[in-house]
């Protein structure tokens, strides 16, 4: 935040109540977001911007083809409330993992802010169930667990039929496990300290 809005300071901490914090995007690349739930909160930091810090943000965010923003009530440690602009993921993203580089950086977010981490490990935990249950039914996912789509039932396997043999027991000769290496240029860096750079980070 410091590097990215140099004029942004930070105003207070507190919640957003009826909300829970959440991790979507990619499988595995998912980024933080909120999303309304009763009874549940996120603790937030709430920083004071500039016009130019939030144009900073918004590109920094993706806004608004990733994110889009919504004022939200916050209820302020000290008892007050103030409404707030919060980056909301666009709701057609799918739960996933974060990596452990953006975890990490989060995670230091909370710290640095006295915030409690806690319900920062519920969302990774939560958001880690609800993408392997959805994505076990996807042929990727089957393949990784080793088990086929079409899997047959015991009802459908006959006791009596003879073994299928598999034919492809024997390695060719000829083959060379070279031939399938395949020389790859590496990716350029991108310099996370440019604004523009892109990586669905949540602030407020």
């Amino acid at each position: 935040m410091a590097h990215r809005c140099p004029t942004a300071r930070l105003y207070a901490t507190g919640v957003i109540k009826d909300y829970e914090l959440q991790f979507k995007g990619q499988p595995q690349s998912a980024f933080a977001t909120i999303a309304k739930k009763v009874g549940s909160e996120v603790p937030v930091a709430v920083w004071e911007i500039q016009r130019a810090d939030e144009y900073f943000l918004d590109r920094y965010e993706g806004y608004p083809s990733h994110y889009f923003k919504k004022d939200v009530p916050v209820e302020l440690t000290d008892g007050r409330e103030v409404n707030a602009m919060v980056y909301i993921m666009n709701l057609r993203m799918n739960f996933g993992m974060p990596s452990t580089h953006y975890y990490r950086t989060v995670h230091q977010g909370y710290l640095d802010c006295k915030l409690d981490t806690s319900v920062l490990n519920k969302a990774l935990g939560e958001s880690a169930q609800k993408f392997y249950s959805s994505a076990v039914g996807t042929p990727t996912m089957q393949m990784r667990m080793n088990f086929p789509s079409n899997a047959p039932s015991d009802d459908d396997i006959d006791e009596d039929e003879e073994p299928i043999e598999d034919e492809d027991e024997e390695l060719d000769e000829d083959y060379d496990e070279e031939d399938d290496i395949v020389d790859e240029e590496p990716d350029e860096e991108m310099d996370e300290s440019d604004p523009f750079y892109f990586s669905d980070g949540m602030h407020w």
